[in-house]
């Protein structure tokens, strides 16, 4: 599985709250806007990133972690 492109670095990570207490996976959110959809995608295992898969063609999209990144959540990205 190979990234197609690097939009840039996320810095910070946002966290949901697990049942009870628990805490859970950061995400950034996808919006694949020729496909019309959006996605939420989960940290890797590693904490290196996010790799994102359009389910409409399977375009991929790789966000790596880092220092000096976005605080951005929410992506746009082209399937084209």
């Amino acid at each position: 599985m190979q990234p197609v492109a690097d939009p840039g670095v996320v810095a910070s990570d946002r966290h949901d709250g697990g049942a009870g207490g628990t805490p859970a996976r950061p995400w950034i959110g996808v919006q694949f806007v020729c496909a019309g959809k959006y996605v939420r995608v989960f940290r890797r295992g590693d904490g290196s990133g996010y790799l994102a898969r359009c389910p409409t063609c399977g375009k991929t999209m790789w966000f790596r972690v880092g220092q000096g990144g976005t605080g951005d959540r929410f992506f746009e990205v082209s399937c084209r």
